[in-house]
């Protein structure tokens, strides 16, 4: 499904107007009407991707994926770290995905939150 596909069944679903809902998150009816039939090229930018998020009860996160984006927090952490690229090559190829290596990392975390903690 595409950005466009996803945000018109949900604002469909919640029963908002596409002039209501293009209002309430700060863009022209026009433009959301063709992002949302997948006539626009240029997706909405991030401020109105988490915007629409909000408004629709999406993740913030899937709805930048759909779009091609990353968020400006995410590539922050990327660039911040030069180990960072290459740890996510390496996961990927080894085909974990993000929401699998996060389960994998907090049962890891709760693991050592457990143990007894050494006497100094």
């Amino acid at each position: 499904m595409t950005l466009g596909n996803h945000l018109r069944a949900r604002r469909l679903k919640l029963g908002i107007g596409l002039r209501e809902l293009a209002g309430r998150v700060g863009m022209s009816a026009t433009y959301l009407s063709r992002v949302e039939t997948d006539d626009e090229k240029n997706p909405p930018a991030e401020k109105l991707l988490y915007a629409l998020a909000e408004q629709l009860g999406f993740g913030a996160d899937d709805l930048m994926a759909l779009a091609g984006r990353v968020s400006a927090d995410v590539l922050d952490i990327i660039l911040g770290d030069p180990g960072m690229p290459a740890f996510l090559r390496a996961t990927a190829a080894r085909g974990v995905t993000g929401e699998e290596l996060m389960r994998r990392e907090l049962a890891r975390i709760e693991v050592l939150e457990r143990r007894p903690r050494e006497r100094t």
